[in-house]
């Protein structure tokens, strides 16, 4: 038996994780991460008796809960764009036009995204998604305030693009930069 150090993972070899690699990038305990699993908010595939997690449910389940997403999970060149709303409803053609853009750039491009109102967990969102690209749709006849205030939280390092939903937006050209 020798006491080799363990091989340093790769991008690709972080597609599928076991229990152990999953606790160790999230930086949480074994049982921690068992209790994920047990509580069924990390799903679990069994591979000829060994229980593995994709790193694409791994990934969806630390933005749902605000948890930083560990740099040496995401592979490739992943672009994670935040959609900040400034009203609970959008209106369903934005929401198709979104879609269709983030379907249609799938191809070109590798991103994880998620959809946050603007609210006072905007920031926690901010902070703990690091996002590249934040998105602001203002709903109809919206003042200044919301995009002055997620400038600031975005500290000037994060681009902040704004569209009225009562207006096309161009979301393919924008996120394909």
């Amino acid at each position: 038996m020798t006491n080799s150090p363990k091989k340093a993972c790769s991008a690709n070899d972080l597609e599928y994780l076991d229990l152990e690699q999953a606790a160790i990038i999230c930086c949480v305990s074994d049982e921690r991460f068992n209790k994920w699993i047990e509580k069924g908010i990390v799903p679990v595939i069994d591979h000829n008796g060994k229980k593995l997690i994709h790193s694409h449910d791994l990934i969806q389940h630390l933005i749902r809960h605000n948890i930083p997403i560990p740099d040496r999970l995401l592979q490739g060149n992943n672009k994670k764009i935040l959609f900040v709303l400034t009203d609970k409803d959008m209106p369903q053609s934005v929401a198709t036009e979104i879609i269709w853009a983030l379907f249609r750039l799938r191809k070109r491009t590798s991103y994880i995204f998620d959809f946050v109102r603007y609210d006072k967990n905007v920031e926690l969102k901010i902070i703990t998604l690091r996002p590249d690209i934040i998105v602001m749709l203002l709903q109809g006849d919206c003042d200044q305030e919301p995009e002055n205030t997620i400038r600031k939280m975005a500290n000037g390092v994060t681009p902040v693009y704004t569209f009225s939903t009562d207006s096309k937006i161009d979301l393919e050209t924008l996120l394909s930069e």
